[in-house]
């Protein structure tokens, strides 16, 4: 009996040990493996095949009462807008095609007519072209930038303007200035301007009471008042990116003015256009407005 008990301790005594062994065995620190995972934002594919609706407004600037039209793309949710700015005595019909093929790509776009900005016979914003100016219609682009913000279907956190010849150099103007812009667009922009003026009046004393530029009547509060703006001075303020198409053959804004400007803006692009004057056909517009389109859903580059 005794020779069993001690049998049966023995054994007690193994298995114990066996277990020690097996609990220091599990106690030691398992290995782990790192994975590290990376994520890309996926590449919208930007197509021009939407619809859209158009709605007008009205709103005050400098106490004067503008016209403004909006393309809505019909999407849910809300979406990036470009304010656009029309050329020296056109309307918001200017450059038409890019605004709806932005519209049409899923961009809203709000083009409105600068107070004595058109020198249509019947133009739908107050105010007479001699009483317009450069600096007069940055206020009307500030305006109208404040009163676009605030419609219900704009993500504000996706504002771009785009300008058309002198539209193009006031929306570069006000830039300067807006801190809270995800990009410029810039078609022929009129940065030539003042120095144009310049050239053509060797002081504001020399200049007429009126005159007549590109078939627009102006006065000299408009010769004033860009007389001594340095164009590209300001330039460098621009913090967001800026993307500037303007043709090899325009004779009224030649591209150098535009070459000058990207060296001094900090993020900007060039696109040259081939045997391209101071306007833009229907399919360059539409070609134009889909490159702007997947700038603004994918990155400006």
């Amino acid at each position: 009996m005794k020779q069993r008990l001690k049998l049966l301790g023995t054994l007690f005594a193994v298995l114990l040990l066996g277990a020690c062994g097996l609990l220091t065995e599990n106690t030691e620190a398992p290995t782990t493996t790192t994975v590290q995972e990376t994520t890309q934002a996926l590449r919208v594919e930007v197509k021009a095949d939407g619809t859209y609706t158009v709605k007008e407004y009205t709103f005050v600037s400098n106490g004067k009462k503008l016209y403004a039209r909006a393309y809505i793309p019909y999407v849910q949710g809300q979406v990036p807008l470009v304010v656009y700015s029309h050329g020296l005595g056109a309307s918001v019909e200017h450059d038409e095609e890019v605004q709806k093929t932005l519209a049409k790509s899923g961009v809203a776009v709000f083009s409105f007519e600068f107070a004595g900005g058109s020198s249509s016979s019947s133009p739908k914003s107050e105010g007479a072209t001699t009483e317009m100016s450069v600096l007069t219609e940055v206020q009307n682009l500030r305006d109208a930038l404040q009163f676009a913000s605030s419609l219900p279907f704009v993500n504000t956190d996706r504002l771009y303007l785009m300008g058309s010849s002198q539209g193009g150099f006031v929306s570069a103007l006000l830039a300067q200035e807006a801190a809270n812009l995800a990009g410029v667009f810039l078609l022929y922009p009129a940065f030539s301007l003042p120095d144009d003026i310049r050239s053509t009046f060797a002081s504001l004393d020399a200049a007429p009471e009126t005159f007549n530029l590109l078939g627009t009547k102006i006065s000299k509060k408009y010769l004033a008042d860009v007389y001594p703006i340095d164009a590209y001075e300001g330039l460098g303020k621009i913090s967001s990116p800026v993307h500037i198409y303007h043709g090899a053959d325009d004779f009224i804004v030649p591209i150098t003015a535009s070459k000058k400007a990207v060296k001094t803006l900090k993020d900007a692009r060039l696109t040259t256009l081939d045997e391209t004057g101071h306007s833009l056909t229907a399919e360059q517009q539409a070609q134009i407005g889909l490159e702007i389109a997947d700038e603004i859903f994918n990155g400006m580059k």
